[in-house]
């Protein structure tokens, strides 16, 4: 019992030093509001399917071979790297959707306690290992996005989780897995149910948290009370099995180099702006116009509400000069620029869903982002986007607005064609073509989607309409150029 007490603090304490950004960045976006905080509920679930697993008679073979086991952990070590420090950098600009390092960590702690316990323990407790595995945010942020975005839908999501771990806890046959799993649902959907009725208001941690948790804890406890009907109630009622893997010496430093070689892995930096903080500012109203334009056209969309929370709006308005200059348009037509705004209760959920998930997009090619100074104190990103599909290029400026409790994205569209009917992204929602940019990248690199030599031609446009656009909206506020 010592021995493993020792080698699971061992991993423990590696792990922490290891990835201490993962888990502070992890417990940033659970104080943040985002969806992601699900995460913390992912350990406990599998604990306690381990727990139901443990219980269970010991049916492997007295066989080992060390030898097998530190060639399995170094193979999973080394991946954990590989997707710690170079897969997790190519996908900067999707970091909180996809948290790559969250796998890298699930990796090491899997490898690690294969070198540590042996290969043959760790198979055992594969389901519970697969419960997991559930810490890769993806499918649970597909999920919400399919059921609505709101609390609900995330409550939703991680019922799947102790569905799952309670399913593994209880399973000893598959049927009683397939009871242990409905029971949960159906404990689950009620509490949620009724915090639907009664609770509609409630923190975004309680629809994730409560209902999950107490179906995994009452379910299977009802489940193991009846199986022990008229026998003792004892949780440790199994005798506790010697450890396979007696020699370990030669997996500690091994073990050990790894933690090092991924603790100094910093997280990726997408270089976007800072959210300009405006504590006065209304996000009620619609933008204003700049001096020099009008709004031809304005249309609001809501289904942004499943990236971004209940009361999401995304708002685009079609802005044109008022007159035409030479030096954008060498025949003066007057220039039209694009705004799309998103509006949000949930700021942090900007960070998650970068904007080109709002528009139905393929093959598209990104330039590097270049930082302007609006003034103000906003911050903004200047970008250009070619799709070679129509042949047509825009120019983007982007940059965001908070209170605190409120955030905005205002995204200013220009594009290379000056005609009227000129096209311009639409924004009708792109996760499919988002997914497929994913794979694009993961099996051709960052190149295939990305312009390294980009002609960003209304740099001069974008800025001094975005400088206006800015001074309009919080020179009425008293903020300070």
């Amino acid at each position: 019992m010592t021995r493993m007490v020792l080698r699971w603090g061992f991993i423990a304490i590696l792990t922490v030093a290891a990835f201490h950004r993962t888990i502070a960045s992890a417990w940033a976006t659970t104080v943040g509001g985002g969806f992601g905080g699900y995460v913390w509920i992912v350990p406990i679930a599998a604990a306690l399917a381990a727990i139901g697993i443990a219980r269970r008679h010991r049916t492997e073979l007295p066989i080992h071979d060390r030898q097998t086991d530190i060639i399995v952990a170094t193979m999973g070590l080394v991946m954990a790297l590989l997707v710690h420090g170079v897969l997790l950098q190519r996908y900067g600009l999707y970091f909180h959707l996809l948290r790559l390092d969250l796998v890298a960590m699930w990796l090491f702690i899997v490898s690690a306690s294969v070198a540590m316990f042996g290969l043959r323990p760790v198979i055992r407790f594969g389901w519970a290992w697969l419960v997991l595995f559930m810490v890769f945010p993806l499918p649970y942020y597909l999920t919400v996005i399919v059921l609505g975005g709101n609390r609900v839908a995330a409550g939703v999501g991680t019922m799947v989780i102790a569905a799952t771990a309670t399913a593994t806890a209880v399973g000893r046959r598959v049927s009683r897995a397939m009871v242990g799993s409905n029971l949960a649902w159906l404990v689950g959907l009620l509490i949620l149910a009724f915090m639907a009725v009664f609770l509609p208001s409630a923190n975004l941690r309680l629809y994730q948290y409560v209902p999950a948790l107490t179906s995994i804890c009452v379910v299977g406890s009802l489940m193991y009370l009846a199986a022990r009907r008229g026998e003792p109630k004892r949780v440790l009622d199994r005798k506790l099995e010697p450890l396979a893997a007696r020699q370990i010496w030669s997996a500690v430093p091994l073990v050990l180099v790894i933690a090092v070689l991924l603790s100094v892995v910093r997280l990726p930096e997408v270089g976007l702006a800072s959210p300009a903080r405006v504590d006065t500012m209304d996000f009620s109203a619609p933008m204003k116009a700049p001096p020099g334009w009008h709004i031809v056209e304005s249309q609001r969309y809501t289904w942004v509400t499943r990236y971004y929370g209940r009361g999401a709006v995304l708002t685009r308005q079609k802005m044109v000069a008022d007159r035409g200059n030479p030096h954008y348009d060498k025949f003066s037509r007057p220039r039209t620029v694009m705004v799309d705004s998103i509006t949000t209760l949930r700021p942090f959920s900007l960070d998650v869903y970068p904007t080109r998930m709002m528009y139905r997009v393929n093959g598209i090619r990104l330039s590097g982002i270049r930082p302007v100074d609006l003034g103000y104190g906003t911050g903004a990103d200047l970008f250009s986007v070619v799709d070679d599909k129509i042949l047509v290029s825009w120019d983007g400026l982007q940059w965001t607005w908070t209170n605190g409790t409120v955030g905005r994205r205002v995204l200013a569209i220009a594009v290379d064609n000056h005609e009227d009917w000129a096209p311009f992204p639409q924004p009708t929602g792109g996760l499919v073509p988002t997914l497929n940019s994913m794979f694009t990248v993961l099996f051709r690199g960052n190149s295939a989607t990305a312009d390294d030599d980009p002609n960003i031609k209304d740099d001069e446009l974008l800025t001094e309409f975005g400088h206006a656009l800015v001074r309009a909206e919080l020179e009425p506020l008293g903020v300070d150029p």
